[in-house]
């Protein structure tokens, strides 16, 4: 029993995700800052580590206005059910050694289908919006979506074919130097493929402001807005720690195995996002489902293909 609530509240749930959501937060701006030739946060606390508290605080407790005209339970009930959606992966997500929260000989399709389901649920919430511009905003993210899963899937089921099972627990006990150099196409059509599904630059097109004001976004305000923004870190975590567990053996390192170093897996991964989030403007719709459908799905076929014959070749 207190160890199910030090799983749900604690590590990895709750209490975890908030402390990833703030860290990660001051990380963005704190890194950005230079690539962009700003300050960042500097004033409040040690490197204005004080002023993400503040913002978050702030939000937290402003009020949550609730436009006439739209679904007032599809409204208030899909920024609360995204962040459990969001927090559900890293539940079969190995952090250390000692394996994850709930073990499962599929947690590999547990994971995908529960990164798939979140940008769903942020169509939801601009289909309840009553509001053409969140329409239209979630309309793209369910667009990008569909354009993009299909490509982080077959990349992720890259380490399945190589060893032949769909349990997170057993990939990250296989992974090696051999494994990870066969896998490193599959890695970088899985960064690229969540760069989609996070809606990150240069595919941040569902939130265009020029375009759709703030996307699915417009209408929320307050808790809610919060609690939408905390269901993307959320899901940040969710697909820093699939890359780091799929390919680079997640809590496996030098001399020692640790939680320590899945974590430095993580913040690689989130230093990449972020350089190109600095350093890529923003394409276009037609652009990003040319690129999806003629390119990412096709390499991510051939590189299933290369994975068989490098199974065939080194892991017979």
């Amino acid at each position: 029993m207190l160890g199910t609530f030090i799983d749900a509240f604690v590590f990895p749930g709750l209490l975890y995700a908030l402390v990833w959501t703030v860290g990660l937060f001051w990380f963005f701006r704190k890194f950005m800052a230079p690539l962009h030739k700003r300050v960042g946060p500097y004033y409040n606390g040690p490197h204005g580590s004080y002023q993400t508290l503040f913002d978050l605080s702030k939000l937290w407790t402003k009020e949550s206005i609730t436009p006439k005209g739209v679904n007032p339970y599809l409204f208030s009930i899909m920024p609360l059910l995204a962040v459990v959606v969001g927090l559900l992966p890293a539940a079969v997500i190995p952090w250390t050694p000692s394996g994850p929260a709930i073990s499962t000989s599929v947690s590999l399709l547990v994971l995908v289908v529960l990164v798939g389901i979140e940008p769903f649920l942020f169509f939801l919430t601009g289909f309840g919006s009553d509001n053409k511009y969140s329409f239209l905003g979630g309309i793209r993210v369910l667009t990008q979506a569909i354009s993009f899963e299909t490509a982080f899937f077959l990349s992720a089921l890259a380490p399945a074919l190589l060893f032949g099972t769909l349990d997170l627990n057993v990939i990250v006990e296989k992974t090696g130097w051999l494994s990870f150099l066969i896998l490193l196409p599959a890695l970088l059509l899985y960064f690229v493929a969540l760069l989609g599904l996070l809606e990150q630059p240069p595919f941040n097109i569902p939130d265009a402001e020029q375009e759709v004001v703030y996307g699915f976004l417009t209408e929320y305000s307050g808790t809610n807005y919060f609690l939408l923004n905390l269901s993307k870190f959320v899901e940040f975590m969710a697909v820093f720690a699939g890359a780091g567990a799929l390919y680079m053996g997640a809590y496996k390192g030098v001399f020692f195995d640790s939680y320590l170093w899945f974590f430095l897996k993580m913040l690689a991964v989130a230093v990449v996002m972020i350089t190109i989030r600095a350093a890529t403007p923003r394409i276009t719709l037609n652009q990003m489902l040319a690129f999806s459908w003629r390119w990412l799905v096709p390499i991510s076929l051939l590189n299933l293909a290369w994975v068989l014959l490098a199974r065939s070749l080194f892991f017979h």
